[in-house]
């Protein structure tokens, strides 16, 4: 009977050493993977939001929206009543600063088929910022960089989005507009960090990137180490 109690402990021991071994080696992967999904969580949650605005616009209930990608997020929009200003030919003198012949009696929105820099400060265009429905960042994340996209139906506004390359699986350069990073192995680009910050630059795995064509469609990147590319991801 001792001998039984005696093996059956040193059995609980050896159990007990496999468990300890596992979870040295096991608890990288699992922090790793957990990190990992809430980068992808973070991605799919903006790409919903800007699905969601694209069907705003889609169904009139604005003609442009605007969304602002900062640390704390814009949303933008122009009312029907001035996009209509903005759309008549021959324009309106203020839509192009009086100058007719410059944009072919057109308004400069209109001309360029671009939206502006400066949605608060421009002369030529009136904006309606929103006080609410602005998409909130989680916490867990970081991004780069800040800009603003254009939704309008049909896409007759160019997004303005993609203002940095990428390269994929294939060795080719995929344009995007926003990178996402995991907090857990990068720093704030913004915070002028020269640890891991979250931008192009860097090697670390956790980080995803978006990309807008000029008909509006959303692609997702997520990189890979091992091959320091891009792999597109299916929605």
């Amino acid at each position: 009977m001792q001998n039984n109690k005696a093996f059956s402990i040193l059995e609980l021991l050896v159990v007990i050493a496999i468990i300890a071994v596992i979870s040295v080696f096991g608890y990288p992967k699992v922090d790793s993977w957990l990190a990992d999904r809430e980068v992808k969580t973070e991605v799919n949650r903006l790409i919903a939001y800007i699905e969601e605005k694209k069907s705003e616009v889609q169904s009139n209930k604005y003609p442009i929206i605007v969304i602002g990608f900062y640390q704390n997020m814009e949303l933008w929009h122009m009312t029907q009543s001035e996009y209509s200003i903005q759309m008549k030919v021959p324009a309106d003198g203020r839509t192009n600063r009086n100058n007719p012949s410059q944009y072919n009696n057109k308004s400069i929105l209109n001309y360029y088929k671009m939206g502006p820099c400066c949605l608060d400060t421009i002369d030529y265009s009136n904006w309606v910022k929103e006080t609410s429905g602005q998409f909130q960042w989680s916490g867990d994340t970081w991004h780069w960089m800040n800009s603003r996209m254009f939704l309008s139906k049909n896409a007759i506004i160019a997004p303005g989005t993609n203002h940095f390359t990428v390269r994929d699986n294939n060795s080719t350069n995929q344009d995007a507009f926003i990178m996402i990073c995991s907090k857990t192995n990068t720093s704030n680009h913004y915070q002028g960090s020269s640890s891991n910050p979250c931008n192009n630059s860097g090697k670390e795995e956790h980080r995803y990137v978006l990309q807008m064509d000029r008909s509006l469609n959303v692609n997702s990147f997520k990189y890979n180490s091992s091959t320091d590319r891009w792999i597109k991801q299916q929605r």
